[in-house]
């Protein structure tokens, strides 16, 4: 008699498990599960996507310490911060304070202080004023996230992407929208990045990067990433040589060649204030900017590459062996070449993480270029990348390795907030 249900023809609606003993391995259910996992149900709607930002930017801030009361309470801010004053207050003049300091490469940063312009931050303003400035950076992480996960959606599963984001967000590019208090800004420059890569409008990607070359300079490195990930979403990741980085007839109606175009305006403009205005960023000796800073760096913080991304260099190294093993040696030397940039501009400086963390672009690249492969169990890949974010102390090397306690390992810091609200 033949049988009611033969294994051949196990039905689709069958359980996991029956779907599972058909193929006679666990390995099928577990596949599935990574697959069809509720957790992709979390990405299924723009709606749904922004209610887990929200949720992620709240285990965020759970797990960082932002200094938001040391700003609000310090009567110094005029004194200690002027450098940031004279720049909101006239943003076309030099600032006069030590090369070596932050201060004294701001002269071409005025995305920040003319936002602080609008919103009436001066000198002589308490410190709650300048805390909006921090409070709207910190707000910006809910449409990071947001953006982030959408671009990741383009190319990858709401599983994987999900856990790309939550890997992210136990890293300094997640964190610096909190740990900031310096008026250093990087996480504004990276919001602006993430939003010339999730745009497709031509006027939206050129204000945005624009936005974020104005930040800091280091954005203007990151352009060619940027550029590149525009590249090859044109091209659908098939760049084979350097031919195709230009020669196509309607090229100038790409979106890619618009990075293009914010770059050369970002030097044709600096170039004029320069000469204009005598603005300009100290280089060199005694300047705390300068190549031969990176041999010292190196032989003494090595880790700041590592700490910078942690498990996302295994997305990265990943991608990298699967283009030299499909022969595509161009745009792995490309991948390799950007990346080997940004991290001597990183140790030519003393922030090393910071300044790193703006090659965030290639590691989205990475992540796409191992999707467009057929490599089997990724989800392992991933699981690595996450983990190691996640389980790894949280640290970044500014001149020195730095680590920020978990707020909810830090009551003694918490205190002052807990007096704060119960008044």
């Amino acid at each position: 008699m033949q049988q009611a249900f033969p294994f051949r023809s196990v039905p689709e609606t069958l359980p996991v498990s029956a779907k599972s003993f058909k193929k006679g391995t666990t390995n099928y259910s577990i596949k599935h599960l990574f697959n069809e996992s509720t957790l992709s149900k979390c990405l299924s709607s723009n709606r749904r996507i922004m209610i887990t930002s929200i949720i992620i930017f709240g285990i965020v801030l759970l797990f960082t310490y932002p200094r938001y009361l040391e700003l609000m309470f310090d009567h110094s801010l005029g004194v200690n911060y002027a450098y940031f004053f004279d720049k909101v207050s006239d943003p076309l003049s030099a600032v006069r304070t030590d090369q070596e300091t932050h201060g004294g490469k701001i002269d071409f940063r005025f995305t920040v202080p003319l936002l602080a312009r609008l919103l009436g931050v001066t000198a002589d303003s308490d410190g709650r004023s300048v805390v909006i400035i921090y409070l709207i950076q910190s707000a910006l992480l809910v449409p990071f996230l947001f953006m982030v996960m959408k671009i990741l959606l383009r190319g990858l599963s709401p599983v994987t992407v999900l856990l790309l984001t939550m890997g992210s967000s136990t890293i300094y590019l997640a964190k610096a929208f909190f740990w900031d208090y310096d008026f250093w800004f990087d996480a504004y420059a990276y919001f602006f990045l993430a939003l010339g890569m999730y745009l497709k409008n031509r006027a939206g990607i050129f204000l945005s990067l624009t936005l974020a070359c104005w930040t800091d300079e280091r954005a203007v490195i990151a352009l060619a990433s940027v550029y590149l990930f525009h590249l090859l979403l044109e091209s659908d990741f098939e760049l084979n040589s350097f031919r195709q980085l230009g020669n196509k007839k309607d090229w100038l109606q790409k979106t890619s060649s618009i990075v293009l175009l914010v770059g050369i305006s970002y030097l044709i403009i600096r170039i004029l204030l320069s000469t204009l205005f005598n603005l300009h960023t100290p280089t060199g000796a005694g300047s705390g900017v300068e190549l031969a800073l990176v041999p010292y760096q190196f032989k003494h913080r090595l880790s700041g590459v590592f700490l910078t991304f942690e498990g996302f260099w295994i997305l990265y190294l990943f991608a990298v062996g699967l283009l030299v093993k499909k022969g595509n040696t161009f745009l792995s030397l490309l991948i390799l070449s950007i990346m080997v940039g940004h991290i001597l501009v990183a140790y030519a400086v003393f922030d090393i993480t910071r300044s790193l963390t703006y090659a965030f672009p290639l590691m989205i690249i990475s992540a796409f270029i191992i999707s467009k492969q057929e490599v089997r169990n990724t989800k392992y890949l991933y699981l690595a990348t996450t983990a190691i974010c996640v389980l790894l102390p949280t640290q970044y090397v500014i001149f020195y390795p730095r680590q920020i306690p978990w707020t909810i390992l830090s009551f003694e810091e918490l205190k002052p907030v807990i007096k704060l609200l119960l008044l």
